[in-house]
This record gives C-alpha cells, sequence and structure tokens, in this order.
C-alpha cells in the first residue's frame, strides 16, 4: 500500500520504528548537485512513484510525499493508495507542530515545511482530499499514526 502522507503525520517516526513493514521515501533525496547549486529534475517524481510502487508491490507500506505531481501520477498505480492529512481544523495545532519539529531539528526540509504549512495550509488539505480518492483525516492532534493505519485497514 502507497501512503501519501501530509508533511508532519508521522511518516519517518513510524518508519523507523517499523522498518519490516514501513518505508518512509524522503522525496528531499530526488534533489542533485549541479555546479554547487541542488537542483532537481523537472521530472523527478516518475521514478520516485516507480520506486514506490515497486517497494508497496513487495508488501511494504509506503509513505510518498503530498506533492501534486505525486498525487496526480499514484492516480495511474496498481497499488492501494490512500492520503493521510490532518483536518482544517487543525490548523494552528499542526503549524506549531511544524515550527516545534523544526525548532528542535533545525533542518531545512523542517523549515520548509513549516513555511508551506503556514503559507498553503488550507489549499493543500483541501488539494489532498479533492485528489486522493482514500483519504483519512487526522481528527485530533494527539494520535497514533500506526493506529490509524490499522483502524483504516480493518474496514
Amino acid at each position: 500500500m502507497i501512503i501519501i502522507g501530509y508533511q508532519g503525520i508521522g511518516k519517518s517516526t513510524l518508519s523507523k520504528h517499523h522498518l519490516n513493514y514501513f518505508i518512509d521515501l524522503e522525496s528531499s533525496n530526488f534533489f542533485f548537485e549541479k555546479n554547487g547549486i541542488l537542483i532537481r529534475d523537472p521530472d523527478w517524481y516518475i521514478p520516485y512513484c516507480k520506486i514506490a510502487n515497486h517497494l508497496s508491490e513487495q508488501g511494504f507500506f509506503v509513505f510518498v510525499s503530498s506533492h501534486k505531481v505525486v498525487r496526480d501520477e499514484l492516480k495511474k498505480s496498481k497499488e492501494k493508495v490512500v492520503a493521510i492529512c490532518p483536518a482544517l481544523e487543525l490548523k494552528d495545532q499542526w503549524i506549531n507542530k511544524l515550527r516545534n519539529r523544526y525548532n528542535w531539528s533545525g533542518l531545512e526540509k523542517d523549515y520548509k515545511a513549516l513555511a508551506n504549512a503556514e503559507n498553503s495550509y488550507e489549499e493543500n488539505i483541501k488539494e489532498i482530499i479533492d485528489d486522493v480518492e482514500n483519504t483519512i483525516i487526522i481528527n485530533d492532534i494527539n494520535y497514533d499514526l500506526e493506529d490509524i493505519i490499522s483502524d483504516y485497514l480493518a474496514n
């Protein structure tokens, strides 16, 4: 199964604790350096989604980014694809969560996630819900991602 996950849902954390089941396919790894500048091929999402499909075919739960190009490419997938994102009502709490994560990590990818949520949270969530047929909404900031996925699979 391929899981499109909004930033900060816990993709990396869950994957670190369950390496035999969950894989976090980090999209920031699809940059390369050219003349000292990090760039990304315009079609980066095609091999990214092929890798996700291949891993899912092997029985892994594969977390992928929620970029629009990824969501669109995965519409062609024969694998089960589901999205997980927070509810619109969690906006302030979610941005605070991302801010705390960036303050703790100092990572550029966490800063970009925070900046994106501050600028486009509502738009991003609405697009994910509209684009992905099977979407799981996180309605409470205190949740367990593994439980959410287990509950989805049980129903």
